[in-house]
């Protein structure tokens, strides 16, 4: 407390004396205790005792040299201390990480110049024996920005990691970074970047020299008040690699993906991902929308994948966050999946691969290196939980999101030694013309093609017509027919595509559509045919009550004579009788039967889930939830799932905060896990605060139980 008192008045005279000279700073103190029991039925029990303690230390000068001029110049030092007992075995740790920074940045509406320096140094001490690492970095832009023309960034980034012994890593990168992008009409854009990455692995002297150019073009517009549209775009990459070794060491080269793919879901074997740019767009500090913290209320998996439009090789994918995760990453565990099934029906088909736990995580470029045996195929996913409120110090880390995705095929050095250059093009073309106004006749043209070089071409050419009608005031239809060719990886492919649906909104809270749909499609001379359909139906019963129903079957037939039908059915129901409390209640069930062809006799293969969910509001800042499932399947065991929880929040504003979060899982397969998490901040300034927090944590299962008791604090002043 006396320390405490005495930072106080400190951070109080900085803040008078020295805000006005643009300097800012924080000085960070963290203590944690955990008490962790691990005990096997009928063994003996193994305790862990951990004990840290991290001093952090940062200060930042910002001046404005000139109207146009700033610089910045910041450092931070962190001391972590850990200390761990496992069964009266003491392992001691001491980290220390020195981190300087300098940049001086020139902007002006016409263009912008900057040019930053950073090091960061760490060094490690463990049972006698000690580690320093370093990196150090330099980077400079310009980038000129004028009205009218192409702008252009030119960047330099040279970049050096090594131990100061030289022992396990001593590698120098040069970067040099051309970008541009021209609109010279409304409708068109261009862009083009060009990368000479110039790269030596000392240690195994190897030296890498990669160039890459990339360009793509994008045009759209509409004529005739929109009668008619076009949208098209064209990207080709060229990556020449050039190799020198003495064979030992490893060169990674990056694949790129035509489309980057998402979707939170429970079910990876055969959930169809959603398209999102944003994972792999060369940006790593926006978020691309998947969040992998312990925030609750959703605990599906996150499916994080990339569609190459061809089959191809990879070995390394590195997902990359917005926040250091080092003191939680061991938690994640990554799973691979593959497919070269095209989506349909709602349905793909992933095949399980390599399961990574745990990763390796880099602090430095705060990402996971993810790191599997060779997988070769056009869909290329991986799969990992949100993180668990039952990890130790979770409740720090809400909020973590992947903000990139990206391919690596790493190969032996000695593999790859000379030159290598391959050249990467793909495309898209879609015209939609409507033919009659009166019922929406609109013809369709789409073509989407991929080439490797070397390497074969594959494209898919479209031709379709469509229609919508509104027939009166409640009933309204609409139809499509495609025929559809092209080349695939298993050799030549025809289909004729099809579908027609009737909708009916007899009154403004009830909607009931009727969809079937059918392909017939030959590839490499083998034939397939399927044909659906589903009925759909919403409603809004009365105020406060919501329903649906839907069901639905599928019926599959290949060439060698094998039958499959899938039935679908599922209902939900939501009751909302005050702001307070809500219910939902729902069911969903599958019925696949396949028979004929390489299958003897008829196999029947089911899937039924039901979920009960209430939420309570009783009163304000007061959230309580809990759920029932119950899971029956002939493919995996059947178990139930209960879970409840509460957060309360009786100070939400003002200067203490107290919250206080409660949660239990338990399944019928023995396996329960439970969160207790008190936490009390008081901010005794604007903008620093005293944090105390308590864990515990039990999870159970029948192999292992581990209980956890967690004791932590955070005194944080900023000035």
């Amino acid at each position: 407390m006396l320390v405490l008192s005495a930072l106080l008045a400190v951070s109080g005279i900085l803040v008078r004396e020295s805000g006005a000279e643009g300097i800012s700073g924080y000085l960070e103190f963290y203590y944690n205790r955990a008490d962790i029991e691990n005990k096997a039925p009928g063994g003996r029990s193994i305790d862990t005792k951990s004990d840290t303690f991290t001093q952090l230390y940062s200060i930042t000068l910002d001046r404005k040299l000139y109207p146009n001029l700033t610089f910045l110049a910041s450092g931070s030092f962190l001391d972590r201390d850990t200390s761990i007992d496992v069964e009266g075995l003491k392992i001691d740790t001491t980290t220390t990480t020195l981190h300087p920074y300098v940049n001086l940045n020139l902007r002006t509406p016409l263009y912008y110049a900057e040019a930053a320096y950073g090091r960061i140094e760490e060094k490690e001490k463990t049972a006698g024996f000690s580690l320093t690492t370093v990196r150090d970095a330099f980077v400079s832009t310009l980038y000129w920005k004028p009205d009218r023309f192409p702008d252009l960034k030119l960047q330099y980034l040279w970049d050096h990691r090594y131990d100061k012994e030289r022992l396990s890593v001593d590698t120098v990168s040069n970067l040099f970074l051309v970008t541009s992008n021209y609109l010279p009409v409304e409708n068109l854009r261009l862009y083009y970047q060009g990368l000479f990455r110039d790269t030596d692995l000392r240690l195994s002297d190897t030296t890498v020299k990669e160039t890459i150019h990339n360009g793509r073009v994008y045009y759209s517009n509409n004529w005739w008040r929109r009668r008619i549209t076009f949208g098209g775009d064209y990207n080709i990459t060229n990556q020449a690699v050039e190799s020198t070794t003495t064979g030992i060491g490893e060169v990674g080269l990056q694949v790129f993906p035509f489309f980057g793919l998402s979707k939170s879901s429970d079910t990876p074997g055969n959930v169809v991902l959603d398209s999102n740019p944003a994972l792999i767009d060369p940006d790593l500090e926006a978020s691309a929308g998947i969040n992998l913290g312990s925030r609750s209320g959703d605990s599906q998996l996150r499916n994080m994948g990339m569609d190459f439009l061809a089959v191809t090789e990879i070995n390394t994918l590195y997902v990359s966050v917005d926040r250091d995760v080092a003191q939680v990453a061991d938690a994640f565990s990554w799973r691979i999946y593959t497919s070269d099934d095209n989506p349909s029906d709602g349905i793909q088909i992933w095949i399980p691969g390599q399961i990574v736990s745990p990763a390796i995580y880099s602090p430095t470029f705060k990402r996971f290196e993810i790191r599997f045996a060779n997988v070769t195929a056009r869909f290329v996913k991986v799969v990992t939980a949100p993180l668990s409120l039952t990890v130790p110090s979770a409740s720090a880390y809400p909020d973590i999101f992947v903000t990139g995705i990206q391919a690596e095929i790493r190969r032996p050095a000695s593999e790859v030694a000379g030159k290598e250059t391959s050249t990467f093009q793909n495309g898209t073309a879609d015209l939609r013309a409507l033919l009659v106004e009166s019922v929406n006749l609109t013809y369709e043209f789409t073509y989407v093609f991929t080439k490797r070089d070397p390497g074969e071409m594959f494209y898919t050419v479209s031709n379709g017509l469509s229609f919508f009608r509104q027939f009166n005031r409640v009933f309204s239809g609409s139809g499509r027919i495609a025929f559809e060719n092209g080349e695939e990886q298993a050799g030549s492919r025809e289909a004729l595509v099809y579908s027609a649906s009737l909708t009916a909104v007899p009154l403004r809270t009830f909607r009931s559509s009727l969809l079937f749909s059918g392909r017939d499609e030959t590839v490499a001379g083998k034939g397939s045919t399927t044909n659906s359909i589903f009925l759909y139906n919403v409603a809004t019963l009365y105020t406060g009550i919501d329903a649906n129903l839907s069901g639905g079957v599928s019926f599959q037939e290949d060439d060698t004579g094998r039958e499959t039908r899938n039935t679908q059915g599922s209902a939900g129901v939501t009751f909302v009788p005050n702001r307070k409390v809500t219910l939902t209640l729902f069911y969903n069930g599958t019925t696949t039967v396949t028979s004929g062809g390489e299958v003897q006799g008829e196999t029947t293969n089911y899937t039924r889930t039901g979920e009960a969910d209430l939420s309570i509001t009783p009163v304000q800042n007061v959230y309580l939830f809990g759920s029932y499932r119950i899971e029956n399947s002939t493919t995996s065991p059947s178990r139930n799932i209960l879970n409840y929880n509460l957060n309360w929040s009786p100070f939400p504003d003002g200067t203490l905060h107290l919250t206080f979060y409660y949660t239990e899982t338990i399944r019928s397969d023995n396996t329960e896990e439970r969160s207790i998490i008190p936490n009390l901040r008081w901010y005794f300034t604007p903008r620093s605060y005293l944090d105390l927090s308590y864990e515990n944590l039990k999870v159970e299962t029948p192999a292992l139980t581990t209980r956890s008791n967690i004791y932590s604090g955070t005194v944080r002043i900023t000035f």
